[in-house]
């Protein structure tokens, strides 16, 4: 599925800006996108159902055309009615969907009625602490009952759009650069394109920069090679991108696309043939008064901040993100894990249903996101029950449903699991590509203790290495730090505290050959549940939930400088 885009031959209205919100009967003004947690204080902790409703414009002329919503991401389980009739739902949050209107939408005024609820299921998505027996133990008692540690907000978090085209129109677009060869710089860009039924028969043409093809449609997929010489690659230092067009008698798309391969061994990550060390951050796409509603200068600032920093990655932990954070790192050059909605994942999990849903996720988040040069890695969960039996074939077959989509990038799970003690021993992760473990060795253990937690996490990576001959990342670990609080000698809660823990950590790990990365958590503080252990926020960030730099920020910038 191809996101909504405006170009010479189709229309697009964007549906953003103030909606109306049904409470309990009453009508209120709503911010779209937006989360309905933070623009009214008694539904902070709301769940819904509520009815969202506004209207459009069509022209005569447009009504005809091929017609469709496209909402970018709806938290989470939702119904879309069209002038009184239900023509759609969708039940995951932060992954597009698309409703086909064609021949619904009348000349004139529509109303759009979105009928949104955001309840916490045991063994769904969003997931909600079990009773008992599971391994979230410090969820217990939070409020609301998130099985993970971020604010589980609700509603039309990103834009609503209606596309108009024409009924004879492109798919979809992949594109496949894994075959390229950079030492050569030779470019062989593979593209597979997908038609309407209406499309078939007609002549194509697919640009490639100044490269030129012209087919004719047989059937719904085309299939055309371009060989580039002396191509330019996609480098983290020279994220260069190429245009490709793709042009019907009466439609066209097009994409930026960067040619560049990943590959990895035992030990290391390698981008066009090179090894790359990922330094960088899980985040979260939040923030006052937003929640987590699309917001384009926070992405600027955030992407102006992981380059002041010297980063060059981060995780979309725990879910994917808007797409233009992706547009974004394509265009600056950072490297992203992409990760699926699957965090809180507990036995209740386990059984054929779950994860049917969870596949489909995957599914969805690949189709989404394939063509990002950026994104060089699938994560398929964060920190699960892995230790449990029945995870082994839950995540098998997750893994398997990735790479059946994509083979050309590792696909990953992000552990909290496989540590020395057995009891915690991860029965899925040999499945995996690459080894990614979460460990606050300094924080949840050995609290107070740096150096005592260093010896413990040292010895905890190299009996990882052995059991799995991996390369291994360390997707998270760090310590909170409220801004502001000092001490000497450091201690826990003070930035003295978690800027030693932090650059410990990644001097102790760097002497690793097979670590391909370190990613600290958390790039900025960050809403969560009421819990005994969170005043207000997750205070691990390294920057404040403002965006202002802890003194952490100031030590990685100058230890990323090194060339680390």
């Amino acid at each position: 599925m191809l996101r909504s885009q405006r170009n010479a031959r189709r229309q697009i209205q964007v549906l953003i800006g103030i909606w109306s919100l049904e409470v309990n009967g009453e009508e209120r003004p709503i911010a779209v996108p937006g989360s309905w947690n933070e623009q009214y204080q008694d539904l902070c902790y709301e769940k819904g159902p509520f009815t969202y409703k506004t209207t459009f414009y069509v022209p005569e002329e447009l009504s005809q055309k091929h017609i469709r919503l496209y909402f970018a991401a709806v938290n989470t389980d939702c119904d879309v009615f069209l002038n009184g009739e239900k023509v759609g739902e969708n039940h995951i949050g932060y992954l597009p969907f698309e409703v086909d209107v064609t021949g619904k939408v009348k000349p004139g005024e529509n109303e759009l009625r979105v009928v949104v609820e955001n309840r916490l299921k045991v063994g769904g998505f969003p997931s909600k602490v079990p009773d008992s027996g599971t391994h979230t133990v410090g969820f217990f008692g939070s409020f609301p009952p998130a099985n993970f540690d971020f604010f589980p907000y609700g509603g039309i978090i990103r834009p609503v759009l209606v596309e108009f085209s024409n009924h004879a129109r492109i798919l979809d677009i992949w594109v496949d650069t894994s075959e390229s060869e950079p030492e050569k710089k030779l470019g062989k860009v593979k593209v597979k394109i997908e038609v309407s039924e209406e499309a078939v028969g007609q002549e194509m043409t697919i640009k490639l920069g100044e490269a030129e093809k012209k087919v004719r449609t047989s059937d719904r997929f085309v299939e055309e090679e371009f060989i580039l010489e002396n191509a330019r690659f996609w480098y983290l230092e020279d994220p260069y991108l190429y245009p490709l067009k793709v042009e019907l008698e009466r439609d066209e798309y097009t994409l930026d696309i960067g040619i560049r391969t990943i590959s990895w061994d035992e030990k290391k990550l390698y981008l066009n043939g090179k090894p790359v060390f990922l330094k960088g951050f899980g985040k979260h796409e939040e923030f006052p008064v937003l929640g987590q509603g699309t917001f384009y200068p926070l992405m600027i600032k955030d992407f102006n901040l992981l380059k002041w920093i010297n980063a060059n990655s981060f995780r979309t932990s725990h879910y994917p993100y808007s797409e233009e954070w992706l547009d974004l790192a394509d265009r600056l050059g950072i490297l992203v894990i992409d990760e699926a909605p699957h965090v809180g994942i507990t036995r209740y999990h386990y059984n054929p249903e779950t994860q049917k849903i969870a596949e489909d996720n995957i599914r969805r988040m690949i189709d989404r996101d394939k063509n990002h040069p950026s994104v060089i890695m699938w994560s398929v969960a964060n920190e699960p029950e892995s230790n449990h039996p029945d995870a082994e074939g839950f995540f098998k077959a997750l893994y398997e449903t990735a790479k059946e989509m994509d083979r050309t990038r590792p696909v990953v799970m992000v552990s909290m699991m496989d540590a020395p003690d057995k009891r915690t021993r991860d029965v899925a992760l040999k499945y995996f590509d690459i080894v990614c473990v979460n460990r606050y060795y300094g924080w949840y253990i050995y609290q107070g203790r740096i150096e005592e937690g260093l010896q413990a996490l040292e010895k905890d990576i190299e009996e990882l290495y052995a059991r799995h001959r991996k390369p291994i990342f360390v997707t998270e670990f760090g310590a909170d730090a409220i801004a502001g609080i000092h001490y000497d000698p450091p201690q826990m809660f003070s930035e003295e505290y978690q800027a030693e823990l932090v650059e410990k950590t990644i001097r102790l790990l760097l002497k690793k050959d097979y670590i391909i990365g370190t990613h600290v958590w958390a790039f900025a503080d960050f809403k969560t549940p009421q819990n005994v252990r969170r005043p207000i926020l997750n205070h691990k960030g390294v920057f404040t939930r403002d965006r202002q730099p802890k003194l952490v920020a100031h030590v990685l910038r100058r230890l990323w400088s090194d060339g680390d």
